[in-house]
């Protein structure tokens, strides 16, 4: 066997070996879910923010920015509960969401409610596919998120990657040295993605178990 040979069969047993789990933000990722925030952060906001000026908060922590407080977030929450008890998931998403759970452990790190989600999962039959979802109710940071997957869940910086479709998600991952696929069809477009400099970013929910699989690439 030549050395070539050898040293990528050794680099593709790494990787797989590395490679345990997949982390996924929920909203723009797993259900496109931007005219809603946008439609009840307006009513909550009670002014004539626009969709680029919405988008902007998302650039770090949302809970972080000073247009958030306790009491608006408190009630986008109420009224966010009722928009997404009848939310479908797009059947090729639970389909590519299946072929990930065959080879990696799933998990949730999102900036919205757990039990809003928990509902979303369990309405669309694919709650059991995920091992953990990590929301507002855990904690506001998802860097703090990610430590308690860590410590938690046998995980660390080399074995997972996490898919989302905000800078500011970008860059909390980056803090943790995450690396991230990000997906431009949420709520950031791809010129504001590169600005976090995620490993990969993919235009569908099909380029994702790609990516993962050639994450050490």
């Amino acid at each position: 066997m030549s050395d070539w040979v050898f040293k990528y069969i050794y680099k593709f047993i790494i990787i797989e070996i590395l490679m345990k789990a997949v982390i996924f933000d929920f909203d723009g990722v797993i259900h496109d879910t931007l005219d809603i925030a946008y439609g009840i952060n307006r009513k909550v906001s009670k002014n004539d923010i626009s969709l680029d000026e919405y988008k902007d908060i998302f650039n770090g922590n949302i809970y972080k920015d000073k247009t958030i407080t306790p009491e608006s977030y408190s009630e986008f929450f109420e009224l966010q509960r009722k928009e997404f008890e009848d939310l479908e998931i797009k059947e090729d998403i639970r389909n590519e969401l299946l072929k990930l759970k065959d080879e990696y452990e799933l998990f949730i790190i999102s900036s919205n409610e757990e039990v809003v989600l928990n509902n979303y999962l369990e309405n669309n039959d694919i709650l059991h596919l995920f091992e953990r979802v990590l929301g507002v109710e855990t904690h506001k940071s998802k860097i703090e998120k990610f430590k308690i997957l860590f410590d938690e869940h046998g995980l660390d910086e080399n074995n997972c990657v996490f898919v989302t479709d905000t800078l500011g998600d970008i860059l909390e991952a980056n803090k943790v040295g995450v690396g991230s696929i990000a997906v431009d069809f949420g709520f950031h477009e791809r010129h504001r993605l590169e600005k976090g400099n995620p490993k990969k970013i993919v235009s569908s929910f099909e380029d994702i178990l790609p990516c993962v699989k050639g994450f050490g690439d």
